[in-house]
């Protein structure tokens, strides 16, 4: 089967947030797929600045885009 590039679905974007003090001790992670490398970087940066936590975005092989530190919460 032959696809056009009309059909074809762009490879995700990936946004990882770890949080290895949560949950006990245990850590936690959560991962967003995103189709959109702006979005998925400004969601990232949101994310970072709301919860404190260090935050990657990765493309769709998980080769390192963007690394976001944690940002001060006030």
């Amino acid at each position: 089967m032959v696809r056009t590039a009309m059909s074809e679905k762009p490879p995700p974007v990936v946004i990882h947030v770890a949080n290895p003090d949560a949950f006990a001790g245990q850590g936690s992670v959560i991962l967003l797929e995103l189709a959109d490398e702006a979005t998925a970087r400004k969601v990232a940066r949101k994310i970072a600045n709301e919860t404190g936590r260090r935050v990657t975005v990765r493309d769709a092989d998980l080769i390192l885009i963007e690394a976001i530190p944690p940002a001060k919460i006030h």
